[in-house]
């Protein structure tokens, strides 16, 4: 049996390829019974263009809202966003707080462009110092919460997206583990269930999910929570490689995954 639940997915509102309909019927067909769409909030001024400015996200919620009512009583749907830590706040129903953006000298970063850019950074900005890079990172990533008020971090470890075999950096070395672990512990503290998510694998740049199986038992050992999505950009990879996610939790020492429920707040449920 899979996990039908998925709350991190796009769509054409932002860089998705399909519309909500399609995205909410393709869920509804795979016999999704709970299903969330979080487009990517306004990332102004790191990406100008990028993401819903306030009138596209009226006009999204407003879709997503008639939605809801068509598929009432069939499948839970649920309206999100997902919001960078550097970008302006808003709101949905929910939000997935991440870090896709860092700022260095007046300039920001994309950290999960394409592998040259953050490559071309790190020499530019970093002096060539990976871990100075990671260290960055991580410390902007610790206020994710303090900044968006998000219900839970989205790929905490999206940094070594490009980091397949640890082509850049060792993610088992006390250099890059110690600030990761630092902003573990305080956005836990803080609350927040971290998102088990399968991306980058679905996009080719990786093999397994985020995060690291090294954080995840940490994550574990400090009776922190879990909530798998896909971060699907399409149809076709809506709970993408849900039952390795399944794999992977189960190894790290997790039994149970959140989903959302209806009218607000997380609901705990063993995994399949």
């Amino acid at each position: 049996m899979m996990l039908k639940a998925d709350f991190h997915t796009h769509t054409t509102y932002c860089d998705g390829k399909n519309t909500p309909a399609e995205m909410v019927k393709a869920a509804y067909d795979m016999g999704f019974t709970d299903f969330g769409i979080s487009g990517h909030g306004d990332y102004s001024p790191a990406e100008p263009g990028f993401g819903m400015t306030d009138s596209i996200l009226s006009s999204y919620m407003k879709e997503l809202y008639e939605l809801r009512e068509q598929y009432r009583g069939k499948m839970n749907l649920y309206i999100g966003i997902e919001t960078d830590c550097l970008g302006p706040v808003q709101k949905a129903e929910y939000t997935i707080g991440s870090t896709h953006y860092l700022e260095k000298n007046g300039t920001f970063v994309t950290v999960d462009a394409r592998a040259e850019v953050q490559k071309n950074a790190v020499h530019q900005l970093w002096n060539d110092d990976w871990y100075a890079f990671t260290r960055d990172y991580y410390e902007t990533e610790a206020l994710v919460y303090d900044r968006t008020s998000c219900d839970w971090v989205g790929h905490f470890d999206l940094i070594t997206k490009f980091n397949e075999g640890y082509r850049y950096f060792d993610e088992s070395s006390d250099d890059y583990l110690e600030p990761a672990l630092a902003a573990m512990k305080k956005l836990h503290r803080q609350g927040l269930p971290f998102e088990i998510n399968t991306g980058a694998i679905s996009r080719g740049y990786r093999t397994a999910p985020y995060p690291n199986p090294i954080l995840l038992k940490e994550l574990h050992a400090m009776g922190g929570r879990i909530i798998i999505n896909s971060d699907s950009h399409a149809v076709n990879t809506i709970g993408y490689h849900f039952d390795q996610a399944v794999k992977v939790a189960r190894s790290c020492g997790f039994d149970r995954t959140l989903i959302l429920k209806p009218g607000g707040g997380f609901r705990e449920i063993y995994l399949p």
